[in-house]
């Protein structure tokens, strides 16, 4: 006898009803399963009951958790764990939300497809009301591929070229070099203060670039070079003391904390830093800094829980600098 158009596909079918209609709190019935079966694979009448009883049972060989549950009334199959917990989607789509990294459309477009990862009835809980006041979203729709190109470039050993920019006062993109590439050879991918950095040599210097304002990256046929220069790098000091990957002379700065600051001073520099103690109610540590406006505004920002020690020349740019915020406002 002739097979019903589509049969072939029943349990492709079969396994899109689990995924969709059932979780470990939601079961579905043998003859709803039959039923909709029927419609998705639009056959004359619904499938064999004992065919689709195979058909679980090949599935549950194959590694599907399929159980049923059985009621006063009636027996309940689901799909009863995944390659992600809820809980584990969650977290993934509040990061991906959050992100300024990721452009508005990418981020809607991600969630979508980690929808595809939960049941119907789970979907709702993924809308979650995580909306950040004021978050500054990516304008560069396609930064991800430049994560991937810049990837692919520090595995095969090989150069890149990009243009890159930043914006006018009308908000329209400025390149810099009057629009000629840069070429350099990409070593490093830094993900700091929601946004990525590719840390690379340029003519024989290590320098960061942010990859959302990079702009047709190409990956060359040329091999890396400044291997030498890299690995003279720390690059986890190299991220704490460029604060938010703004540069500046590199410094070793002493810094005066009241003691309650201890895990403000570890979230910045790392659990490795060297503490000692000034009095009873101040201790010091001495790390190297980049220095810059960026490690002065976060100084600023934490008033007077922390004070500049040394050197001398940082004590003074950075009075210079409070002198001058001052006097804009006489």
């Amino acid at each position: 006898m002739a097979k019903q158009p589509g049969q072939k596909l029943k349990l492709l079918y079969l396994i899109q009803i689990f995924e969709e209609c059932t979780d470990e709190n939601h079961g579905i019935t043998m003859p709803e399963i039959r039923t909709k079966l029927q419609q998705m694979m639009r056959l004359d009448k619904e499938p064999d009951r004992k065919s689709v009883y195979d058909d679980i049972d090949q599935l549950q060989d194959f590694g599907y958790d399929i159980i049923q549950e059985q009621t006063k009334t009636e027996t309940y199959y689901k799909l009863a764990s995944r390659d992600f917990e809820v809980s584990e989607l969650k977290m993934i789509v509040d990061a991906i939300a959050s992100s300024k990294f990721l452009s508005e459309s990418k981020s809607r477009e991600l969630i979508r497809k980690l929808e595809k990862q939960c049941s119907n009835a789970d979907k709702s809980s993924l809308n979650r009301q995580i909306v950040m006041a004021n978050r500054v979203k990516s304008m560069n729709t396609k930064v991800h591929y430049n994560v991937d190109a810049l990837h692919r470039a520090i595995a095969e050993n090989k150069q890149v070229k990009f243009k890159y920019f930043d914006f006018d006062l009308k908000k329209q993109r400025q390149y810099y070099k009057k629009g000629a590439d840069y070429v350099v050879s990409p070593w490093q991918m830094l993900y700091s203060d929601d946004n990525y950095y590719l840390v690379a040599v340029d003519d024989g210097k290590i320098k960061h670039f942010r990859v959302d304002k990079m702009d047709g990256v190409d990956v060359l046929e040329a091999d890396r070079v400044g291997e030498e220069i890299f690995s003279k790098v720390d690059m986890q000091d190299y991220q704490r003391y460029t604060f938010n990957m703004y540069g500046g002379k590199v410094e070793h700065v002493t810094l005066q904390f009241t003691n309650h600051m201890m895990g403000a001073a570890i979230d910045r520099f790392g659990r490795d830093i060297l503490v000692q103690k000034a009095d009873d109610k101040h201790f010091r540590i001495t790390v190297p800094v980049a220095v810059s406006n960026q490690f002065f505004g976060w100084v600023l920002g934490l008033k007077n829980q922390v004070r500049i020690i040394g050197p001398d020349s940082v004590v003074e740019q950075w009075k210079a600098l409070l002198d001058d915020v001052r006097g804009r406002y006489e």
